[in-house]
């Protein structure tokens, strides 16, 4: 089986009710917007049986509007975040307790932040994170951008390249380094018990691009969301 996990959490510093906020014809916002993906995904994953495997979907959430709109929809098993489990350093406890709440081989986390990964957009990731398996064994993966830049740190320098044999290469010849765009991220389910987190030591990266990955973080995020007239289901 795979658990299709949602954490949605009151509170938002930058945009207030960010999860929740009306915009275009959403009246539960985001929120409203990723639960039509999950069920367009769960159409298409049931009438074609892809992976071989069932899935279960569930929504970890504090907030009343949302467990009210989850209760609409049968096939969506609501979790009861309690408010220890809510705050902003609250994100370890959960991943502690993901393995009681959700019953999958395999555990899919994501988010109504990322509201242009559509279901389309979850079976190419499945899909790529099942057939590298086969081949090398992986445990976890993440959906990523690539950084096609010079990155540098203060304590190592450069990180991008090894500065000591050519000093600025071509763009093209910098090491593939990865940003996690945090629209889904699959693991294991033993990861989560063994290893106590949401990724194994080596995950693999899978590209989404930028517009599928994009994260609403702040006001001008949200109203580049809430300015598109048609979003992908």
């Amino acid at each position: 089986m795979i658990s299709i996990f949602v954490p949605i959490r009151k509170g938002s510093k930058r945009v207030k009710n960010k999860n929740i906020k009306r915009f275009n014809k959403y009246k539960l916002g985001l929120t409203e917007l990723k639960i039509l993906q999950l069920k367009r995904l769960k159409e298409k994953v049931v009438k074609k049986k892809f992976f071989n495997h069932d899935f279960e979907f569930i929504v970890s959430t504090d907030i009343l509007s949302v467990k009210n709109v989850c209760k609409k929809f049968k096939w969506i098993k609501i979790h009861n975040r309690k408010p220890s489990l809510s705050g902003d350093n609250s994100l370890q406890k959960l991943i502690d307790i993901v393995p009681e709440i959700c019953s999958g081989k395999y555990i899919l986390w994501t988010h109504v932040t990322s509201p242009f990964f559509s279901s389309n957009s979850y079976i190419n990731f499945l899909k790529t994170f099942f057939n590298n398996k086969k081949q090398k064994k992986i445990q976890s993966a993440f959906s990523a951008n690539l950084i096609g830049k010079f990155v540098y740190c203060k304590k190592k320098g450069w990180i991008s390249h090894d500065s000591k044999k050519i000093k600025w290469p071509r763009t093209q010849d910098l090491k593939p380094l990865f940003s996690m765009n945090s629209a889904a991220i699959i693991s294991e389910r033993e990861v989560y018990i063994n290893k106590k987190d949401r990724l194994c030591k080596s995950p693999l990266p899978i590209l989404s691009n930028l517009k599928e990955g994009f994260d609403v973080d702040n006001n001008k995020d949200f109203e580049n969301v809430s300015n598109k007239k048609k979003i992908p289901i």
